[in-house]
């Protein structure tokens, strides 16, 4: 064993203090030598380098139990070494002769560096044995242990956990143990050493606190103070105790004590805050709150019980039972639970609030080893007036159920069991024991195509999809037949919005729905035959639209159907055939039909057919041939066999006709193009017909404004008279002319009369138009005659439209005409007015008495066409006709066919004979005005002598005196 460095010897006996703790992976352990007295002399420190912390422990064991329980720390490392001497100063260093060359020459040089500091060097095998143990004592001059009565106070202060030290009158330390060392290094980074100022050395804020509470211990002050720290491993609060030290009946210090306190302020405070949030949980009861101590004291009372009497809380802290006498029965009842073994109890008791009797549930509980009660009381007032509302609520609930016409049900979703009002189930044809209470009695009457629905009707309701749950099905009676029920109802939540609870009621409404359906049949069916109208076929029609869209190759055609003079048949035999004809052909068209097609009748007698699921036109077209079959075949009404016939236009659907009325317009528009080809046929639908169609619109309208122009001699007038000249067969002279009317459109041009005069006719735009040519005719006409010789009387012929003649107005009209002042001064005003047979034979008996007062008005009538209509000979010698245009398709084949010239011969012996002039229309050729005059024809007109002519190439013709030989 070597030593170096032979250490001091010590001049006092040392009372030795122990402790251990471990810091950075390594183990430390301190015994401090504490030389003389116990509270003035310093402390003694010794290192122990180690190799593991089985080593240190051995040789504390050791030196501990041989009575030196010195102040020791140790290190296992040279790095921990090297800080531990650098940072403190050491009496004594051992280690262990087990240390490596390496090591040990840089122990030397460490020590070196540090100055005189006695080194022990142990064999590694022998730490603890007694004669190292004695060595260890004579190097620190040890010799005995210490009284062991201050030994064990000593030991005492060093293993509390508080911290203890002592200063004297300068402040200077005198005492401290391990835990104050620790606490004032990392409160303010010191390290404690005897006759250290205590005041001087702490940060210049702090120190005017300790220098105060250091003086007052001075000045014989016992108190204590608390700091609070936010230093890690520090206590958060500390209690300091400063206590004066007497000897002699002097105070020669101050010993300080500093308690960790964190964790009893911290309970402290956790109770404060379970005070208040008791508190706090008693406020928000929503009742009256009271406790009271064994002799019927208040201990406390809640927010609500204080608000309720409107008092302070404290107000009620120490005073006696029944101070308020707010509530007699409360006080009775306090008294006698307090008196009795029973922990819990409840009552009810009434209790004055604002003059105003209250009722409260009470209810009570002992507690501190029942010294003490809580009371606990509940306002039920409302409670009790609800609960005595709902008994009379059930009482004419009851009442209602029983008087009620609909049957009532009430579904309790958490039992899932359903009750049935008696009435519920004799809708059903059912007694009221027939019917239990389960779901399943409902669901399984409902009809089987609308229990889904239904049950998801129920379903939304009862997830909060919809405000109220009402739907409209159909519940098995028990004869078998189905019975139309209105079911609604409301669904009931929880706090947490979930339904426990539906009820509601169920009416039977099968004649509503019968009517219903009656009038939705009504609605959507023609009344007279029972077939789709108008608005039912254009939703189907639009639904086919749709599936044409959703489908690739979905076709389908749209016929549009118009009886041919029907018109004619209902006149003639009355209204009321004629819709047994109608009723009769509605049957005939079903039969033609497949039952997912529509039939329907738009009015009158028009018919559309919708046909689904075809393949192209041709399928069209065969149903359209079958229809005109069918109604082939006579139809026999009241005994009276009628025969009719069709038009029908067929209109496919096209990817550019998206909408129901523009196919049925298609439909429409083909329809008159076969009534135009000749009636009882079918045509199918193109876009030239469209085109057509959409021109005549416009044709129409620039028509009707032109006729209004006409109307006013301020605008610009688009229509003119052209006159072409009717020659005198026998002289050759002009005898008058014709009056044809022309359009000269502002656009378009010259219209020709076969364009719209067909039209103007349809429109009835024919009768304003007629009125003006027949007065502008017969005001050129009395020009003339004014300008020309008298020598060469001239008449004007004027064609009038069938609508014309029927209309009442024409004698007056024609009236003042003859009256007018511009043609009074014509001496010999010549009209002639041109009828067609088709227009006196529309009415015969009428037409006859038209045509007797012209006539009796000196106006000359002619029949035009004659030969093309369809007149009986026998009725025109019974009209007063004066003259026959022969039509020019039998005078332009009479020179090349001898029967067409048969025919003129016939015309013109037939007017000889009934009295009547002829008039040829259409002489075109030298050779037909000589057959026309070996026949004795009166009159010809045509391109031969002139065509139709303005007024200024007629006056220059006249201007001529022609003559045709």
């Amino acid at each position: 064993m070597r030593t170096f460095n032979q250490p001091s010897t010590p001049s006092t006996s040392a009372i030795f203090r122990y402790f251990s703790y471990f810091i950075y992976g390594y183990a430390i352990t301190a015994i401090r030598v504490q030389g003389g007295n116990a509270v003035s002399q310093s402390l003694r420190q010794g290192l122990i380098w180690v190799n593991s912390i089985e080593e240190a422990a051995e040789i504390s064991r050791g030196l501990v139990e041989n009575g030196c329980p010195l102040g020791w720390q140790w290190v296992d490392s040279f790095e921990t070494l090297s800080l531990a001497l650098a940072n403190q100063k050491w009496d004594l260093l051992i280690t262990f002769d087990s240390l490596p060359t390496q090591q040990t020459s840089a122990l030397t040089e460490l020590l070196q560096q540090v100055g005189s500091l006695p080194v022990l060097v142990l064999p590694s095998r022998q730490i603890a044995t007694p004669e190292l143990i004695t060595l260890v004592k004579s190097t620190l001059n040890v010799t005995t242990p210490m009284d062991p009565k201050a030994a064990n106070l000593t030991a005492l202060i060093e293993h509390t956990l508080d911290a203890v030290w002592s200063v004297n009158h300068q402040y200077e330390l005198i005492v401290w143990n391990s835990a104050c060392q620790q606490q004032f290094a990392k409160a303010y980074s010191l390290n404690l050493c005897p006759g250290l100022d205590l005041v001087a050395c702490l940060p210049v804020a702090q120190q005017p606190l300790w220098k105060d509470c250091y003086d007052r211990a001075l000045a014989g002050e016992r108190f204590a103070i608390e700091l609070h720290f936010d230093v890690p491993e520090l206590p958060a609060d500390v209690e300091i105790s400063f206590n004066p030290i007497r000897e002699n009946q002097q105070i020669t210090g101050v010993a300080v004590f500093g308690r960790d306190v964190s964790d009893r302020k911290r309970a402290r405070q956790e109770l404060q805050a379970a005070k208040d949030q008791l508190q706090a949980v008693l406020d928000a009861v929503p009742g009256c709150v009271s406790w009271f101590s064994s002799d019927l004291e208040y201990l406390g009372i809640n927010r609500y019980l204080a608000e309720t009497f409107k008092l302070r809380p404290e107000d009620f802290i120490g005073k006696k039972l029944g101070f308020m006498e707010a509530s007699p029965g409360f006080a009775a009842f306090v008294q006698q639970f307090l008196a009795s073994p029973v922990e819990s109890s409840t009552v009810e008791v009434a209790a004055q609030v604002d003059g105003a009797t209250r009722s409260y549930l009470l209810a009570a509980q002992k507690y501190s080893q029942n010294q003490a009660a809580v009371f606990v009381g509940l306002d039920i007032t409302d409670r009790k007036q609800f609960e005595e509302a709902l008994r009379e609520s059930q009482e004419r609930y009851a009442l209602a159920v029983h008087g009620a016409n609909d049957g009532l049900w009430d579904w309790n979703l958490r039992t899932d069991q359903i009750y049935f009002s008696p009435r519920w189930k004799a809708m059903l044809g059912y007694e009221d024991w027939e019917i239990g209470n389960r779901p399943e009695e409902w669901f399984k009457r409902v009809h089987p195509d609308e229990t889904k629905w239904l049950e998801a009707q129920i379903t939304a309701h009862l997830q909060g999809q919809t405000r109220h749950f009402e739907i409209e099905h159909r519940m098995r009676h028990r004869d078998g037949s189905y019975r139309w029920m209105l079911s609604r109802g409301f669904a009931v939540c929880d706090s947490n919005q979930k339904a426990y609870r539906i009820a509601g009621s169920q009416t039977d409404i099968t004649e509503r729905k019968r009517a219903e359906q009656q009038l939705l049949h009504h609605a959507l069916h023609d009344s007279l035959t029972g077939l789709a109208n108008r608005a039912l076929f254009m939703d189907r029609l639009q639904q086919a639209i749709g599936r044409s869209r959703r489908i690739p190759g979905y076709r389908f055609a749209v016929l549009f159907m118009d009886l041919d003079r029907f018109k004619v048949l209902n006149d003639s035999l009355g209204h009321i055939v004629g819709d047994q004809l109608l009723i009769a052909i509605a049957r005939r068209l079903e039969a033609c039909l497949r039952s997912v097609d529509t039939i329907a009748r738009l009015g009158g007698d028009e018919f559309t057919v919708l046909l689904e699921g075809i393949r192209d036109a041709d399928d069209a077209c065969h149903l359209a041939e079958r229809i005109h079959q069918a109604l082939q075949a006579p139809f026999n009404l009241g005994g009276q066999e009628v025969f009719t016939s069709a038009s029908i236009g067929i209109a496919m659907n096209e990817a550019d006709c998206d909408r129901p009325e523009d196919l049925l317009r298609n439909a429409d528009t083909a329809m008159y193009r076969a009534k135009t080809l000749g009636r009882s046929r079918h045509a199918l639908f193109d876009m030239a017909m469209h085109k057509r169609a959409v021109a005549l619109l416009q044709l129409e309208t620039d028509l009707r404004r032109a006729v209004a122009a006409s109307a006013s001699p301020l605008q610009p007038q688009e229509f003119r008279i052209q006159y072409q000249p009717i020659v005198a067969l026998a002289t050759g002279k002009i005898s008058g002319f014709e009056a044809l009317v022309r359009w000269q459109h502002p656009e378009r041009g010259l219209i020709p009369p076969t364009e719209f005069i067909p039209l103007a006719e349809d429109t009835g735009l024919i009768v304003p138009l007629g009125q003006w040519i027949l007065t502008e005719a017969c005001r050129q006409l009395g020009q003339w005659q004014r300008q020309f010789s008298p020598d060469m009387p001239l008449s004007v012929s004027v064609n009038l439209s069938t609508k014309q003649f029927s209309q009442p107005s024409l004698l007056d009209q024609i009236s003042q005409l003859l009256r007018h002042p511009d043609l009074q001064n014509a001496w010999n005003l010549n009209l002639k007015l041109e009828i067609t047979e088709s227009a006196i034979m529309e009415n015969p008996e009428a037409a006859k008495v038209m045509l007797e007062q012209l006539k009796a008005m000196g106006v000359q009538l002619l029949i035009d066409d004659f030969g093309t209509g369809y007149s009986s000979l026998s009725y025109l010698h019974r009209f007063p006709i004066d003259t026959v245009k022969i039509d020019q398709s039998f005078i332009s084949h009479m020179s090349t066919d001898s029967e067409s010239a048969e025919i003129v011969r016939a015309i013109v012996s037939l007017a000889h004979n009934l009295g009547m002039n002829v008039i040829a229309e259409g002489v075109e050729l030298a050779e037909q005005l000589r057959q026309l005059r070996s026949l004795g024809a009166e009159y010809g007109q045509g391109f031969f002598f002139a065509k139709p002519l303005d007024r200024e190439e007629v006056e220059a013709l006249m201007q001529k005196e022609p003559a045709w030989a």
